[in-house]
């Protein structure tokens, strides 16, 4: 599944649907509490798309994210909000190095994920490019 901006120039390989789905649904129930002011994150989180309008204010909310993720150990990790009970397969084999929810994802590359959401929500920003699922 890649995110891509509408001009082509920035691409970021999340992997499968389920990591992207996995990442999501972390966020809506680790977050819950604080889905008012990351609301417009969530929403590029459960779409994948992001108008060039949005885009800055929409990578500050990945920062917070990013910041209440860091509180919660990795195993705190969520695979499925509709299906609490799913555990994330591969859970058991994430490096020593990971320290938290804010650092568990990454692209299909091994790049922090939520660096790469920011740098390429700010690129849409000042490009004026909407971003979408390729």
């Amino acid at each position: 599944m890649d995110i891509i901006t509408e001009d082509g120039e920035r691409i970021i390989d999340v992997g499968t649907y389920d990591l992207w789905h996995a990442v999501y649904s972390t966020v809506v129930v680790r977050l819950a509490k604080e889905k008012d002011i990351i609301k417009d994150a969530i929403i590029f989180l459960e779409t994948g798309t992001c108008k060039s309008d949005d885009a800055i204010k929409t990578a500050r909310q990945i920062n917070i994210i990013r910041d209440g993720l860091s509180k919660y150990p990795p195993n705190s990790a969520v695979y499925d909000c509709d299906d609490l009970e799913k555990t994330i397969p591969w859970i058991s084999q994430i490096s020593p190095v990971i320290t938290s929810c804010g650092n568990l994802f990454t692209t299909a590359d091994g790049q922090d994920l939520f660096f790469e959401l920011v740098s390429i929500l700010t690129y849409a920003s000042i490009k004026k490019v909407d971003i979408l699922v390729a």
